[in-house]
């Protein structure tokens, strides 16, 4: 297994895609990220990218527990690119990396905070399991 990823590492790797600094993240989702930015780069250096203008990653923050990523001058398939990372980030642990689900701070639903966590995260910092549906 190679060196961990860093949020520094990812800048230095995809310069054309980060002008600025714009990823605040916890580091689990890292791998996920650098694995969007490489389909993305890829995508755009084959040519097939319908714009002539490289998109610009803007932001990519945890927002209701997901992944959020804000990008400019993109089209559909990086836009389909984006959101699959984005649902992706629902089953990874945003601390680790590891398998994870959505929790929440609070019993009480309506004033929760919600993350994406492991088990051992999730009892570690006192996040509570969502109630899921039963078929």
């Amino acid at each position: 297994m190679g060196e961990p990823i860093t949020i520094r590492k990812i800048y230095e790797k995809y310069p054309k895609l980060f002008p600025k600094n714009s990823i605040f993240c916890n580091s689990g989702w890292l791998l996920i990220i650098d694995q969007l930015c490489s389909t993305i780069q890829v995508y755009i250096d084959n040519e097939i990218y319908a714009k002539k203008i490289q998109p610009e990653i803007t932001c990519i923050k945890e927002k209701f527990g997901i992944l959020n990523v804000e990008i400019k001058d993109s089209d559909e398939i990086v836009d389909l690119i984006i959101r699959s990372t984005e649902k992706m980030s629902n089953y990874v642990c945003e601390y680790c990396g590891e398998n994870g689900e959505l929790y929440c701070s609070s019993k009480h639903r309506n004033w929760s905070h919600f993350k994406t966590l492991c088990l051992d995260h999730a009892i570690e910092l006192y996040y509570y399991q969502l109630y899921k549906e039963q078929k």
